[in-house]
């Protein structure tokens, strides 16, 4: 650890903060003064990029790839992850992340925490880890996608200017309502099933934003998904499981069912809402997902009581 101190201090790293102005919380408006009060200098000269539309934040993360940056860090929520993430995919630049947008679902599993002043301070001692990517007919997601409910819910809070718990429970109750399960075709590594699905998620980490655990057994390391299937229920049962997403229990529900596989097809008729990291789609023929196993450069806070076991502890 020293000799990381004294490396940091001869030859600082270079990170760069990308900003999303329009994140759900509007925490990050005062992110320059956070960073400047709580940032190690020492180890670390740093400067900002804002972006103006979306997808730019992917576009300043290949310009700060190209110009050698050390670490290249999301100033947002998962979207904003999701977009600076898919411009470090195989290179060698590590991401970082402070969490200001609605949910942060990746962010709290990685322990970043929700508030702004405290994961920076957690960048200063965060440490080189190599994860998973999930691919969805070539595109990528960091932590979750999903077909279905879950797609419906994010495609209708996008464009919204409303965010936060609030507005997410009240697009949440609504899809829950009026959401029609359609028969799914779901193939995973050679196995077979079909079955009519109130919603699908493919996931590489384990939970959506506010500690919702859909799949608590995911690790982010092991080139592998958890296939979490909800099955055609009467609508009470799913309000009635909301508890056992918080407590990692959503596996013991009557309507859930579980895999685990590398590669996943699902094959359904007509168009499918779905979403990468949170960001609804809409999406006609079949779905292909697939891993880039340790694909991923990221800095994960240290732990005071043990490291988490979602992702082995290493570099």
């Amino acid at each position: 650890m020293k000799g990381e101190v004294l490396t940091g201090m001869l030859h600082p790293q270079r990170i760069t903060f990308i900003v999303n102005p329009k994140a759900g919380t509007n925490l990050q408006k005062h992110i320059c003064e956070s960073v400047e009060k709580h940032l190690d200098t020492d180890r670390f000269e740093y400067d900002f990029k804002f972006t103006e539309r979306a997808g730019h934040a992917r576009e300043l993360a290949l310009q700060a790839v190209a110009e050698g940056y050390d670490i290249i860090t999301a100033v947002g929520g998962d979207g904003s992850v999701n977009e600076v993430a898919s411009a470090l995919i195989g290179t060698n630049a590590l991401l970082g992340i402070v969490p200001a947008g609605s949910g942060n679902g990746l962010a709290m599993h990685l322990g970043y925490g929700r508030d702004v002043d405290g994961a920076i301070r957690k960048l200063n001692t965060a440490k080189k880890q190599t994860i998973d990517v999930g691919m969805m007919n070539g595109r990528p997601f960091i932590n979750l996608a999903g077909i279905g409910f879950d797609g419906l819910v994010s495609n209708r809070m996008k464009g919204s200017n409303w965010r936060g718990f609030i507005p997410y429970l009240i697009k949440s109750v609504e899809a829950g309502l009026t959401y029609t399960p359609s028969e799914c075709t779901i193939e995973m590594d050679g196995k077979s099933i079909t079955e009519k699905c109130f919603a699908i998620t493919v996931a590489n980490g384990p939970m959506y934003g506010y500690n919702v655990q859909i799949a608590p057994d995911a690790l982010m390391d092991d080139g592998l998904f958890e296939v979490v299937i909800l099955k055609d229920a009467p609508r009470w049962q799913y309000f009635a499981a909301v508890p056992a997403t918080l407590n990692g229990k959503i596996y013991d529900a009557d309507f859930v069912e579980h895999f685990t596989a590398s590669r996943v097809r699902i094959s359904t008729e007509g168009k499918n809402y779905t979403h990468l990291d949170g960001e609804g789609l809409v999406q006609g023929g079949e779905l292909i997902f697939e891993m880039k196993h340790k694909a991923l450069h990221i800095l994960v806070p240290q732990r005071t009581g043990g490291f988490s076991r979602r992702i082995k502890w290493g570099y």
